[in-house]
């Protein structure tokens, strides 16, 4: 068995091997493992479709390792954030929206479609007695909720710029990675026991 061949034998063990694994960082990892396993064999067999083909998923891979490596490093410390300032790490995920002032957001009792990281303005839950500033997260309580219904009206007391995410792309996101999932649940219940607090009269509204 020659050199090319045993690459090619490689390769083919490394692709095998990335169904069995249930994340998507050792997936990708085992992804940038074969594509240069794959290039070697390639180049060495005279392969040449095979090299270029791995030589462009190579960096894709890569890419793609990086942005959920970063996510997860960035989502470590979620938990313990006040009002999901450690949200911030879900950026590269979310897109910009904007709303007047006066607008309402979402109101009680509707679907739970998404979520959204308060950037520049004001929002006010009339129900909670509660306002949220710049840095805090709405929104997210409703996406755990039974029936995924809102919890509170959300109404923006000035010109609000947000970052938005829906709950089909959070739940890719906790498929890819489960860890991401604690992280979260952890937000959720730091801000049930703080809406707690402040109902029992032990907290005033956003003292933290």
């Amino acid at each position: 068995m020659n050199l090319p061949e045993i690459m090619g034998y490689i390769a083919s063990g490394l692709v095998l091997a990335t169904f069995s694994v249930r994340t998507m960082l050792p997936l990708r990892l085992l992804g940038i493992c074969s594509n240069i396993a794959f290039m070697s064999y390639g180049y060495l067999g005279g392969l040449y479709p095979v090299l270029i083909l791995h030589a462009v998923l190579l960096p894709l891979n890569v890419y793609r390792f990086y942005e959920m490596y970063r996510l997860i490093k960035n989502l470590k410390d979620l938990a313990d954030a006040p009002h999901g300032h450690g949200l911030t790490a879900l950026l590269p995920f979310m897109h910009v929206v904007s709303f007047p002032a006066g607008t309402t957001i979402f109101r009680r009792g509707e679907s739970a479609d998404d979520m959204y990281l308060l950037t520049s303005g004001q929002i006010r839950l009339s129900e909670l007695n509660l306002d949220i500033t710049p840095g805090e997260t709405v929104g997210e309580v409703g996406m755990f909720a039974p029936g995924a219904r809102r919890m509170a009206t959300a109404v923006c007391s000035m010109d609000c710029k947000l970052q938005k995410i829906t709950r089909e792309r959070l739940r890719e996101l906790v498929f890819q990675n489960p860890r991401i999932g604690f992280y979260l649940i952890g937000v959720v219940t730091g801000r049930l026991l703080e809406d707690f607090e402040i109902a029992q009269g032990r907290l005033t509204p956003n003292s933290s």
